[in-house]
């Protein structure tokens, strides 16, 4: 999504590529195909969600992504090196990371089965405004001129997009917030992150997301699950096995090209979330999201070449 999937799909998958090896050889068009097969996996698993979402509750949608997801987790993690890698370090971290990372998910499937694919998906954008505020008020970053003016052309961007919601039904305006939910909790798992230690495995990291959201999921059975018709079913699977398998394909195109080339590749997903919610629902965008989805694009985009100066600046101060 940010379909990040957007959304727990980027905060969980930011999270692995942040301890994933840096060993790997440089192959950016491997990357490249790579990072562009998982935005189209995950906007697909969006549209599986967004289908059934009226009829099967959130929990139940992502207590079997859960399920999957460390099943086969934990035959990956056997096949490379044994079930010693799902032995976490730091506990804390790990806590904090899954706990914000089971928040975008719900957020983000919620705010999925209630306004159309391209709002979610620009809204949830706003994610590297909120991880540059993070970074502000706890890591103790400083902001100068360059994110600042990020932050007001992305905070300008969001009051277009959302101000139509407010005015129509309760349903689009919850929405809106739960998008919005889940863009700062993603932003929050990746300020976790930037503190965490780098010693966790990709697959360790993942594992124990997965886990916490399916206890998380489950304890929403007791409102009671329908039993999903065999149509209904095979889009929850099929749902899941595209986020998991997005992500993994996300976690190893970090591996292959740097980062400054493969993250400005996220904002393919808008294009394909306009494209799948006309095909797939009939959803036309708004004029407000053609005018402040570009905005907060824009937005996002200014943090991350601003990032890349520095990181570039400090690496050739250390020479």
């Amino acid at each position: 999504m940010p379909l990040y999937c957007a959304a727990q799909h980027r905060s969980s998958a930011h999270a692995a590529l942040r301890s994933a090896s840096t060993s790997s050889r440089q192959r950016p068009l491997l990357g490249i195909a790579l990072k562009l097969v998982s935005v189209l996996l995950l906007s697909g698993m969006t549209v599986c969600v967004k289908s059934v979402g009226s009829d099967i509750p959130v929990g139940e949608m992502i207590f079997v992504r859960g399920i999957i997801s460390m099943a086969v987790l934990a035959l990956v993690a056997y096949w490379i090196g044994g079930l010693h890698l799902l032995r976490a370090r730091n506990w804390r971290s790990h806590a904090l990371r899954s706990l914000s990372g089971t928040g975008t998910m719900f957020c983000l499937f919620l705010a999925l089965t209630m306004i159309p694919l391209a709002d979610v998906t620009a809204i949830t954008f706003t994610s590297p405004m909120f991880v540059t505020l993070l970074a502000m008020v706890f890591l103790g970053e400083r902001i100068h001129l360059f994110r600042w003016t990020a932050l007001v052309l992305g905070f300008i961007g969001v009051l277009i997009m959302v101000a139509p919601h407010l005015s129509l039904a309760h349903g689009s305006t919850l929405g809106v917030l739960a998008a919005l939910g889940a863009a700062l909790f993603s932003a929050v798992a990746m300020t976790t992150l930037r503190s965490m230690a780098t010693g966790e495995h990709a697959i360790t990291i993942t594992f124990y997301f997965s886990l916490t959201i399916t206890v998380c999921a489950a304890l929403t059975a007791f409102q009671g699950w329908p039993v999903p018709t065999a149509e209904q079913a095979a889009l929850i699977v099929l749902a899941a096995l595209l986020g998991l398998f997005g992500q993994l394909l996300m976690t190893f195109s970090y591996r292959y090209a740097e980062a400054s080339t493969i993250a400005p590749l996220d904002y393919t997903s808008l294009i394909m979330a306009v494209l799948f919610g006309y095909v797939f629902f009939d959803e036309i965008p708004t004029m407000s999201v053609w005018i402040g989805a570009p905005l907060i694009v824009a937005a996002g985009l200014i943090i991350l070449w601003r990032e890349y100066r520095l990181k570039r600046r400090t690496a050739g101060g250390e020479r």
